[in-house]
């Protein structure tokens, strides 16, 4: 029967009445959903569950009528059962759930299970619904489009009532969209033709692009036609080598390269040289083999300048290293392309070329900056640690002569991950910033050449570290040095592992990274403030906005005004971005505005900084107490040692009593005795040898100690201390209290009475060693004096240098605290700070374990 009526009291003809209450309905599933559909206004109907039956029965009906329930009582049907399976099938949820109410023919089992049934097939047809929801805002989010999908709630409604009418919602909105994307993908291929030069698009970048048009990935297509736009070099489009099998020997391949007379195995046709300059320098390297001269080195070197693209002919000499088969020259063209220009801006590498019987490199070669080895024999260090020494072996020249394209990145592919990542990046944050360039899509893609080239890591890598750094230098920094811990090609921070921030030992790492950035304890306090006080979306604040949390966190009175006063430190280093606010405050009033530097790694930290600001602040009012208590003992207070210089002797028995007397109030007299006797002992001690029980010493606290007495003891120095706060070292407190003062008491005292008096301390960790590198401003070490004389015993030595008797017991004192995993020491390293010009000392310490 048809679900079209005459008027609201029939069904094609048929008195409604009459159907409504004929027994035989249940088994007709097209007059159920009739009936339970929407009536016109004013017709009577059994609702549906109801046990209205229509108008009263007239007794005495007329004649048609009794004979049309003569006729439906003879028509069959089908079983009401299968009726009801099919309606729930069908999605017609409410007319299956009418015939389960009303149908008598149902026996409880039936109407039981069917009930269950038609329960299941109700929330499968509302989870779909929410799914295909879900679906259009997924493809809306990732092609960009503002799309405003149906109301779930509505139709969870309808959905209740027939799966059709919900389809009639979700079908017009799928359109909707359908269109909105398909013109956003047409003017997104539009911009490929247009990078392309109308010319059809190819290679990995244009099939990249397809894949995600194809999957609806708009966002990202827009974003890599603006950061990668076809045409330009990405890792992906480079020619790769080719595999090389294990059965193959390398020596073999290269005779039949050199020897046409020899019979070639077919698969010899895959390795020829692609063109004169791989057969020239395969003809050079053979050299290498029969000559250990000047000469073959150069020739060696002219010919894989060539090779690289380099003009040949360049004048260049080769000189022996010591007694060794190696001579030291240099390569062009393998930082020549523009990908790679960024990355080496001299664009000149170190080349050492080895000659016949060679099996080891000579030990100078340690010490140089990343550089290139390649003889006869020499094959890459199976260790998977990296070295300056990157060697270029016979196995890896015969795989690049077959490339016409491509050759430098080949060749880099193959030096890089041997290299530290720094090789590729700078020494540090600085260069490192120089590296990566002022705009963001170069920047962009130099990382993805500095991941690809060192990792072996694709895009997925970089974005990972975008996202966790937003590319702040000294954050990448050391996200790429974490990185470059793990092997070449790993799937580093993937979604499915929880992602970067997933990785503990990165986060720990990055968060001390910052928290070292801000130097004194009041920058940390005013840092660990600004992250909550923050507007989440912009990090924008004012000094202001910190006052509240510090009060929150701490009853000492002067914390607000020493954290806010902090908030220029922030600024000066980086972590702060200070904002001009309009009216009276645009001179930078108490209402100036600025913005904490928000990246992925900052707000994972901000969820945090309530639990660290109480201790931040603790260790802040510590610092002070101690700064107030060395400026209330005034140089020459104390007539034995002034509480600066008594931590020369903490190392030795008399020095502790020393102080421990000094603290009781002892009288003069005393105190000059036991200062007497503590310089006897340390002129008698033998500091290889020292009393002191072992233990491990808490960096930070002990840093920001001295760094207070010493700023007493020296009026006008500043001194930069910059120590993640749980840096610990496995060296006894008492020696390492000595060695620190003997290397700051020196800076201290080199930059006296200058302009710009600033001694920079800088610990870190470099697992399972810590750094402690101390630079100052002053004038540095006499002209032609080795760095390794400041550290001599002799009387000569302190006369010429004025800073040598103090060390030389400092490096023995660290010296005996060596452990089986790090050689402990103190060395002078070359600083490359433009400003801190004078001595640079390392203090080399073993970590110890938190």
């Amino acid at each position: 029967m048809s679900r079209s009526g005459t008027d609201a009291e029939h069904l094609d003809g048929v008195p409604r009445a009459l159907l409504e209450t004929w027994p035989g309905r249940f088994r007709f599933p097209e007059l159920l959903v009739a009936l339970v559909s929407g009536f016109p206004e004013g017709a009577t109907a059994a609702a549906p569950g109801g046990t209205d039956a229509g108008p009263e029965e007239d007794p005495a009906d007329d004649t048609g009528t009794l004979l049309a329930r003569a006729v439906l009582g003879s028509v069959g049907g089908r079983p009401p059962r299968a009726v009801c399976k099919e309606l729930i099938e069908r999605g017609e949820f409410t007319a299956a759930e009418y015939a389960l109410t009303e149908c008598a023919e149902l026996d409880e089992h039936d109407r039981e299970l069917l009930h269950r049934r038609l329960r299941a097939a109700r929330a499968g047809a509302r989870e779909s619904v929410r799914q295909r929801v879900a679906t259009l805002r997924r493809r809306a989010e990732a092609a960009g489009i503002g799309f405003a999908p149906p109301d779930l709630a509505l139709l969870g409604e309808a959905v209740e009532n027939r799966t059709a009418d919900a389809e009639a919602v979700l079908r017009p909105a799928g359109a909707r969209l359908d269109e909105a994307v398909g013109g956003l993908v047409a003017l997104l291929e539009e911009d490929m033709r247009r990078q392309s030069g109308d010319r059809p698009a190819s290679g990995f970048a244009a099939e990249r692009l397809a894949a995600l048009i194809a999957s609806g990935e708009l966002v990202a297509v827009r974003a890599l036609l603006e950061r990668e736009p076809l045409g330009t070099a990405i890792p992906e489009s480079v020619v790769p080598l080719p595999r090389w099998r294990a059965e193959w020997e390398p020596d073999t391949v290269l005779e039949f390269h050199l020897n046409e007379t020899l019979p070639r195995p077919p698969e010899f046709a895959f390795w020829e040289a692609a063109d004169g300059s791989g057969r020239e320098l395969l003809l050079a390297y053979d050299r290498l083999q029969r000559e250990d001269d000047s000469g073959a080195a150069e020739a060696f070197a002219d010919c894989l300048g060539r090779f690289l693209g380099a003009p040949g002919g360049t004048g260049r000499a080769a000189s022996r290293i010591g007694d060794s088969a190696f001579h030291f020259t240099f390569l062009d063209g393998l930082f020549a392309a523009e990908p790679f220009t960024r990355l080496h801006p001299t664009g000149r590498v170190d080349l050492y070329v080895g000659g016949p019987g060679v099996t080891a490199l000579p030990e100078q070669l340690a010490a140089q900056a990343a550089h290139i080895a390649v003889a006869p024999g020499l094959s890459p260090s199976a260790y998977t640690d990296r070295r300056a020494t990157a060697v270029l072996s016979l196995r890896d020249l015969l795989r690049l002569v077959v490339l016409r394209e491509d050759r430098a990145a080949a060749l880099l592919g193959v030096l890089a991950p041997q290299w530290p990542v720094t090789a590729l990046t700078g020494t540090g944050a600085d260069a490192l910033a120089d590296v990566l360039g002022g705009r963001s899509d170069d920047a962009w893609r130099t990382l993805r050449w500095i991941a690809h080239l060192s990792l072996g890591a694709g895009h997925e890598v970089v974005e990972a570290m975008e996202n966790c750094t937003g590319l702040d230098p000294l954050l990448l920094r050391r996200m790429l040095l974490e990185a470059e811990r793990h092997p070449v090609g790993a799937r580093l921070w993937r979604v499915e592992d929880g992602g970067w921030q997933g990785d503990e030992a990165l986060v720990h790492a990055l968060r001390e990274e910052l928290v070292s950035r801000c130097g004194d304890p009041a920058a940390v306090a005013a840092w660990w403030a600004a992250l909550p006080a923050c507007e989440p979306d912009t990090g924008r604040l004012s000094r202001e906005d910190l006052v509240p949390w510090v009060e929150e966190y701490s009853d000492w009175a002067l914390a607000p005004e020493l954290v806010t006063g902090a908030v220029g430190t922030l600024v000066a280093r980086g972590l702060l971005r200070a904002r001009v606010a309009e009216g009276p405050d645009a001179d930078g009033g108490p209402d100036q505005l600025f913005e904490v530097r928000l990246n992925g790694v900052v707000r994972l930290l901000a969820a945090t900084a309530e639990k660290n600001l109480p201790a931040a602040l603790e260790r802040l009012r510590r610092a002070y107490a101690e700064q107030e208590d060395a400026s209330a003992d005034p140089a020459g207070a104390d007539p034995g040692l002034p509480e600066w210089h008594r931590n020369r002797f903490a190392a030795v028995a008399a020095g502790a009593r020393h102080a421990e007397a000094a603290a009781q109030g002892a009288d003069g007299d005393t105190l000059a005795a036991l200062a007497a006797e503590a310089e006897r002992e340390l002129g008698a001690e033998d500091p290889s040898d020292v009393g002191v029980e072992p233990g491990s010493t808490e960096l930070a606290a002990l840093l920001e100690t001295l760094a207070g007495q010493c700023g007493s003891r020296y009026p006008g120095t500043v001194l930069d201390v910059r120590c993640p706060p749980a840096l610990r070292a496995e060296v006894p407190e008492p020696v390492l209290r000595a060695a620190l003062y003997e290397v700051l008491d020196n800076a201290a005292r080199a930059v006296a009475g200058r302009d710009g008096r600033l001694v920079q301390v800088l610990a870190r960790s470099e697992s399972p060693e810590v750094l402690v590198e101390i630079q100052d401003s002053g004038p540095g070490l006499p002209p032609d004096t080795p760095g390794r004389r400041i550290f001599a015993l002799s009387g000569a030595a302190r006369r010429e240098t004025g800073r040598g008797g103090g060390l030389h017991r400092a490096r023995q004192y660290l010296r005996a605290c060596s452990t089986p995993a790090v050689e402990a020491d103190l060395e002078v390293f070359t600083s490359r700070h433009p400003t801190l010009t004078g001595a640079a000392l390392r203090l080399i310490l073993p970590e110890a374990a938190p």
